[in-house]
């Protein structure tokens, strides 16, 4: 037997068992599937050769099991290299940290947050803001204010969905993770230590508003689809889309500067740009404008190096002192894929 038909043979096991994680019922709808694909393939190249008169035509006890192992080695191939990628990513996970920043007097700490993550995550990120506080520093709170409901449906229609208040958490809930609860994070602390500086919906709509609207197409309710989705899936395949999302996430993180190059670019320039750099934009300024104060900023992951560099610019003694790292979408039970769970 030749290398190439037992790496075939390899690759056809690996797509059955991925189909078999899933049930009985999806593994036979599978295979049946891929009887019928090569059925039809088999039928169309007999149809072929009989009018060209091209070739022998074989009988489909030659050729229907070589196209059977060839489609099922081709879906297995595709199937491993996606599957080493998000467990590639879920084992060198992403991370965000708490980056400590000094000028002179002034220290400033950054805590880079994710809408959605791990409670490990929150709850670590809660234990160093309280630490903070208790510190004497001033704890700049992210938070989009609210608008009006013309200006949120404006907002809803440039973007392209309804932003709904609990759309965090249903994307949460969905890939298993939970989402930020401000609630939690800053329970316990003096509200004389919160700020906020955030822009509301209203100012943001008035920062990139030009007469059009980014986006002309359907708002699309997001939450809506994912009820939708989530009713449908079964739990092993919540378990397995779970563990591709985090992959995905994990991978995002370890591009977020050029992520943030391409929100910043493009159609939706005038949108991110407001949504990214001038919120940025009200964090300098308190930054700037309270150098007797030790300040934390509890913001997205995204804000950072645009508050830094304006900073540096503005002052080039700004330094990064210290920077404390967590991961965000792993933790000891996610990191790799849940494999009992789906077998059992």
């Amino acid at each position: 037997m030749s290398k190439w038909k037992i790496l075939a043979y390899i690759f056809s096991i690996i797509a059955l068992i991925f189909e078999g994680f899933f049930g009985i019922i999806p593994f036979l709808q599978f295979a049946f599937r891929i009887i019928i694909i090569a059925i039809a393939i088999f039928l169309l190249n007999t149809i072929v050769r009989s009018i060209f008169k091209r070739g022998v035509v074989y009988s489909w006890k030659e050729i229907l099991p070589q196209y059977i192992l060839t489609i099922l080695a081709t879906i297995g191939f595709f199937t491993a290299i996606s599957l080493s990628f998000i467990t590639y990513q879920n084992a060198t996970p992403g991370v965000l940290s708490d980056i400590s920043l000094s000028n002179s007097g002034q220290e400033v700490v950054f805590i880079e947050m994710s809408h959605i993550a791990t409670p490990e995550f929150y709850t670590n990120k809660k234990e160093a803001i309280a630490a903070l506080a208790q510190s004497g520093y001033t704890i700049i709170m992210e938070g989009v204010k609210p608008g009006t409901p013309e200006n949120q449906a404006l907002f809803n229609q440039s973007i392209g969905f309804d932003f709904t208040p609990t759309l965090y958490s249903e994307i949460a809930n969905i890939i298993g993770l939970q989402s930020q609860d401000n609630k939690m994070l800053f329970e316990g602390i003096n509200t004389g230590s919160l700020v906020s500086v955030d822009l509301s919906i209203d100012e943001i709509i008035s920062l990139m508003w030009t007469g059009i609207v980014t986006s002309t197409g359907e708002v699309v309710d997001i939450e809506s689809e994912i009820q939708k989705t989530l009713s449908a899936l079964t739990s092993r395949e919540r378990i397995f889309t779970g563990w591709i999302a985090r992959g995905f996430m994990n991978w995002s993180l370890k591009q977020s500067d050029d992520m943030t190059s391409v929100l910043t670019s493009g159609s939706g320039a005038q949108l991110f740009t407001t949504i990214i750099d001038r919120r940025n934009d009200k964090i300098i300024e308190y930054i700037q404008g309270h150098p007797d104060q030790n300040i934390a900023v509890v913001y997205g992951a995204l804000h950072f190096n645009g508050v830094y560099e304006a900073l540096q610019r503005a002052n080039p003694t700004w330094k990064m002192k210290q920077i404390k790292k967590y991961t965000p979408y792993n933790n000891t039970s996610s990191v790799w894929f849940k494999i009992s769970e789906l077998i059992f």
